[in-house]
């Protein structure tokens, strides 16, 4: 392995480079763009920054030979192809910069740069023509079946393509935009003395340790201790290397040795295409690596608890425990002629591969190919098991992740699946709904996912058994007189604002009343509502109710009164768009329509529609908006409040005082 420190400039010198189909796509965040601006800015013209390690892998003959746009540049002209083994995010953000800065001196008229015009600094670091420019031969970017191939041509350098109309956005499409325009915006702040200075600086004085790998070992006992700034490889990332590197090892021949790399590299190809697919909810690389391990490695978990030491002991949504055992004991050099076999390693990725689809429709169940019902639970599910609700033993939300994956690779049919979703979710929503302190006592409405994903992997129970577990645990629950009056002491002393259900409900009360509508036309996104995209709580009754209308219309309270009736369940409204700070305190004739604009109820969610049916909100509305939802919650969850009657209503919604 040759390595020396080189420039831009000269890193670019008669080559084309490729990131592999098997690698992630591009991380990088605000956060990390910034950090590499902020050393650009800061250098001095007359020092040079060391920005990290480049690992250069040549091209072999028989792949490049396929690359039919880029051929003529290598056989012709003598460019050497390289693939970017490591460090083609900061080349990736390099490239952006001086992408955004041709783009700006395109914009203001600037004819040379550094004494370097347009059409030279795009030839040197963008794209090389053999034909006038009818034709583009890129010098960096993604292989042809890497979806972010499409994008940077087309959205990011501007250019036509000749490959393919369709352009998939991605996570990682999402993160090149943003790169890019958080450079438009800084580059726009400069005078054409300081946009020189900074082309200058990323091209010739932003160095790169760089190595020329010779052999599949060096590049692959090396790489995983090259990762210096930025953002750093993930356990996942690691263990492709270490795969590949294992590969190079193990006693196969060569046919079967080629295979195995082969099929590593599908399989996280696979594995990053679904990770990163999403524009709206990437999944974590550690996340599904850990999910995998639980099932996987299923029958050897008591054992790793007992060789782990007590600070992680059993913590089953931290990866240190599947990181220590992957990379340390059991894909290591030392298992290769001893209890790690091809077909073991086979086996895994063939595991891997299999799972991460399934993974990513658990996290994103519209894209999948489940019946809508299965789709629907699901997202319930999703919605209910945010880091921001399902709070009993926080680690059980991940847990919860798991068991659905071990269930939909266990199933044998779509109706099993849905019973058990539909058991989860009121399972979940019940744990939402009751004051934590109900269960505080016991644990016999606890449920050890845990324990039952071990069970459900060794055939222990069916997917049936633990239905019937979860529907039996919710009757106890909702038919305990006890704890249902516990329910109503608790909401009646605390009142619904920021209680954990309230939005989960709402939200589902909002569909129950599309349904009824027939139109089916959706009036509010949940994706956006769950991952706290706008303020979506409304108050009807104003929490500052300084307005004369709402000062008139409950001055026969007491201050503790109006306190409950502001708090009380039928006073909220889940909002349609980010419009509550608009509303705030403004009369109710006015929230429900404004003529002089359109952020009013009439034009918001059904709740909000339905609202409009009141001319005035007072007391009575309150209450009798309160028992209509009262209603829903017996309708949709089954759970009845005290003896049905008006009295333990009205004290449950803390309005007792009202006649």
């Amino acid at each position: 392995m040759a390595d020396q420190l080189m420039s831009l400039s000269k890193i670019f010198f008669e080559r084309i480079f490729r990131i592999p189909d098997y690698q992630r796509g591009y991380a990088w965040g605000e956060k990390e763009v910034n950090d590499f601006w902020n050393d650009l800015n800061r250098l001095q013209m007359d020092k040079n920054h060391y920005v990290g390690v480049l690992t250069l892998e040549p091209v072999p003959q028989s792949k490049y030979n396929s690359w039919v746009d880029d051929t003529w540049l290598i056989n012709s002209r003598n460019y050497e192809p390289f693939y970017i083994v490591d460090g083609q995010q900061r080349i990736t953000t390099s490239i952006l910069l001086i992408n955004s800065v041709l783009e700006l001196i395109s914009e203001q008229n600037i004819n040379k740069l550094n004494f370097s015009s347009q059409e030279e600094i795009t030839k040197k670091f963008l794209f090389e023509s053999k034909d006038e420019y009818k034709s583009r031969t890129y010098l960096f970017g993604y292989e042809e079946n890497n979806p972010s191939y499409e994008y940077l041509i087309t959205k990011i350098f501007r250019e036509r393509s000749e490959h393919s109309s369709e352009v998939q956005e991605t996570t990682y499409t999402s993160n090149l935009e943003k790169a890019k325009s958080l450079f438009a915006v800084k580059l726009k702040k400069l005078d054409q003395s300081q946009l020189e200075e900074i082309y200058v600086k990323v091209t010739q004085h932003f160095l790169f340790n760089t190595y020329f790998i010779s052999s599949d070992i060096d590049v692959y006992v090396t790489f995983e201790t090259m990762n210096n700034r930025g953002k750093r490889l993930s356990h996942l990332e690691l263990l492709k290397n270490r795969l590949i590197y294992l590969s190079t090892l193990i006693n196969v021949d060569e046919d079967n040795r080629a295979r195995l790399r082969r099929n590593i590299n599908n399989c996280w190809k696979d594995i990053y295409h679904f990770l990163g697919m999403s524009r709206k909810r990437q999944l974590l690389d550690d996340e599904f690596l850990n999910a995998h391990f639980r099932l996987y490695f299923n029958n050897q978990l008591e054992e790793i608890y007992k060789k782990s030491s007590h600070e992680y002991n059993r913590n089953f949504s931290h990866g240190y425990m599947q990181q220590n055992f992957l990379l340390e004991e059991y894909f290591v050099h030392e298992n290769i002629h001893s209890k790690l076999t091809p077909q073991d390693i086979f086996d895994y990725i063939e595991s891997l591969k299999d799972s991460v689809k399934q993974w990513y429709f658990i996290n994103n169940p519209i894209d999948s190919d489940f019946n809508e019902d299965i789709k629907e639970y699901l997202n319930k599910v999703n919605y209910l098991t945010t880091n921001r609700m399902y709070y009993p033993q926080s680690t059980n939300n991940f847990k919860i992740k798991v068991l659905l994956l071990a269930c939909l690779k266990n199933s044998e049919n779509e109706g099993i699946t849905l019973k058990l979703l539909k058991a989860l979710e009121l399972y979940l929503f019940l744990r939402l709904l009751y004051p934590y302190e109900t269960f505080s006592e016991t644990d016999r409405y606890e449920v050890d996912f845990e324990d039952i994903i071990i069970k459900l992997q060794n055939a222990e129970i069916s997917i049936n058994n633990f239905t019937e577990k979860l529907n039996k645990i919710s009757a106890f629950i909702t038919s305990s007189i006890e704890i249902n009056q516990k329910l109503i002491n608790f909401y009646r002393r605390m009142g619904f604002y920021q209680t954990n259900f309230l939005k989960y409900f709402l939200c589902e009360y909002e569909l129950d009343l599309m349904k009824q509508s027939k139109t089916m036309i959706v009036k509010l996104d949940r994706d956006v509502l769950f991952d706290n995209g706008y303020n979506s709580m409304e108050h009807i009754y104003p929490q500052n109710a300084h307005h004369k209308y709402w000062l008139d219309m409950f001055s026969d309270f007491s201050a503790k009164e109006r306190g409950s009736l502001r708090n009380s369940l039928g006073n909220f409204v889940v909002l349609s768009s980010p419009k509550n700070s608009k509303l705030s305190n403004k009369p109710f004739p006015e929230k429900k329509c404004n003529p002089q604009n359109t952020i009013g109820y009439k034009y918001g969610t059904y709740a909000e529609i339905e609202l409009t049916d009141y001319e005035n909100w007072g007391a009575g509305e309150i209450l009798e908006r309160g028992i209509k939802l009262i209603s829903f919650l017996h309708r949709r969850w089954g759970i009845k409040i005290g003896s049905g009657k008006k009295i333990d209503k009205k004290d449950f919604l803390g309005l007792s005082f009202i006649k």
